[in-house]
């Protein structure tokens, strides 16, 4: 059974909504004790993933100051966290850093417990299957129109096969990376040095049938508000309409860094790079990202739309912890001659 909650994505605030401008719903904080807040959006490939606590409260979470966190895989204990130090005076958020890797098939459970004994909270995930891979990738430059200007944008045609015979859920994410040079004069060497800089994950999805549910539009049919509906701005979607099948996806984003001079602060350009990443997610992840494509998206008003749901499977709290795998490649888009 799929419960819900309330709340903003990484810090989850309970808010009571009136029922008139006249008549407001009394708040009564014993009917409304605090609740433990669990959340984490876990990357299974990755070495280092963060899990955050906080509670509940009338207007806004409050942070959790003491608590441990057990992670567990296949019902066998791998690591008891204690909370990090504070990243700054303002910022006393209460995190933990999750280590080692997770396999597709894993039963993870993380328990986060109060060092009072007070609140304890728990959430069960398995780790879904990743797709085979990315078959192919397309690109193309081409004119685009975007809020009333046209300008040359990056098209991506990403081909893969759905996992077959299973109800799958997905998310696309195109990471812009740039990469940067300069030299090291440490020692007096004069040795290359190179970082990366990400620029961001926004990209125009308008055209895809799937990543639209089904309604696809154009530039003109968004100026004239004839398709006022959420904008995919996380990139989820099932694979309800090409189940068993493989499918070709239409993405676009802009090929620019955003800048004209060649450099960037301290450093000089190298190269562009968009990395396609293709997550498998669990249904709960996937009806979470889309109640937040909802309030992200100019069409929701909450002065006069209803209170979204947003599912939660953590147990005796509230929150999400949701678990992804992936697949991904790299399109190099510009190099930059030294």
């Amino acid at each position: 059974m799929r419960t819900y909650t309330y709340h903003p994505l990484i810090l989850l605030v309970i808010i009571l909504s009136t029922v008139s401008c006249e008549n407001e719903l009394p708040f009564n904080i014993k009917d409304n004790p605090p609740k433990l807040v669990m959340n984490a959006f876990i990357n299974a490939d990755s070495l280092t993933n963060v899990l955050f606590l906080n509670l509940t409260g009338k207007d806004n979470s409050t942070h959790i100051e003491n608590a441990t966190v057990e992670v567990r895989v296949n019902g066998q204990i791998r690591e008891t966290l204690r909370p990090l130090p504070p990243e700054t005076d303002y910022d006393q958020q209460c995190r933990f850093n999750m280590n080692g890797t997770f396999s597709p098939g894993d039963v993870v459970r993380i328990d986060a417990l109060t060092d009072d004994g007070k609140y304890h909270a728990w959430a069960e995930v398995t780790v879904p299957q990743r797709l085979d891979e990315i078959e192919n990738i397309d690109t193309l430059t081409v004119p685009l129109t975007q809020n009333g200007f046209t300008q040359d944008y990056m098209r991506y045609k990403i081909t893969f096969r759905d996992r077959p015979n299973e109800e799958n859920y997905y998310r696309i994410v195109v990471d812009k990376q740039l990469t940067l040079w300069g030299y090291n004069h440490e020692e007096g060497g004069e040795d290359y040095i190179y970082w990366t800089r990400q620029l961001g994950y926004s990209f125009i999805g308008r055209e895809d049938v799937v990543l639209t549910d089904g309604q696809p539009s154009t530039g003109d049919d968004e100026d004239n508000g004839l398709f006022d509906t959420a904008k995919n701005i996380y990139g989820v979607f099932d694979d309800s309409r090409f189940r068993n099948s493989s499918y070709t996806m239409t993405v676009y984003n802009s090929p620019s860094v955003n800048s004209s001079s060649g450099s960037d602060g301290y450093g000089y350009y190298d190269s562009l790079d968009v990395i396609i990443r293709l997550l498998s997610i669990t249904e709960t992840e996937y009806y979470y990202l889309k109640a937040l494509n909802l309030v992200d998206s100019d069409v929701y008003d909450e002065t006069i739309n209803e209170p979204i749901r947003y599912p939660s499977n953590v147990h005796g709290g509230t929150g999400m912890v949701g678990v992804s795998t992936e697949v991904s490649k790299k399109v190099r888009i510009r190099t930059w001659q030294r």
